[in-house]
């Protein structure tokens, strides 16, 4: 009894495990840039809206306290912290952006060369163009239409 790997040519072996690779960084590429997209997304929303999601206790911890716990701070104080809690949140905002950004940079073009390359090498009967007995691309130019003349 002989197994279906040692009935297999070794090109095809070698093609297969180099086309699970390429679908296999096509998918990490994708990944990335779906990251990248979500995480732009709320960034923007970030820069945009700072104050949505704001809550009082993410800029009251930092005003005075008496001894009980209760805040002793005055509006002018409240709402020096309120602005600088949105701030924060604007430049977190914008270093997100770029994060969300650089993932895109990084995972769209890993995903469309890998993908390219997967489908190349995945075309059945044709061996990949540069190979030996594989046809380098076509250049010619597609025949002209046959044009009806007016007689």
């Amino acid at each position: 009894m002989t197994s279906r790997a040692s009935t297999e040519p070794a090109g095809t072996r070698r093609n297969w495990i180099a086309l699970l690779y390429f679908y296999v960084a096509a998918l990490v590429g994708l990944g990335f840039f779906i990251t990248g997209i979500t995480t732009s997304l709320f960034a923007a929303k970030e820069l945009a809206f700072p104050e949505l999601g704001l809550s009082t206790s993410s800029y009251e911890s930092t005003l005075r306290r008496d001894p009980q716990g209760v805040v002793i701070a005055t509006d002018a104080e409240r709402e020096q912290a309120r602005q600088r809690e949105l701030s924060d949140r604007r430049r977190e905002g914008g270093s997100d952006l770029v994060d969300g950004l650089i993932l895109i940079a990084v995972g769209l073009p890993t995903l469309v060369w890998h993908l390219r390359r997967a489908r190349r090498l995945g075309t059945p009967g044709e061996p990949p163009p540069g190979r030996p007995g594989g046809a380098a691309p076509s250049t010619a130019a597609p025949a002209a239409a046959p044009t009806e003349s007016a007689g």
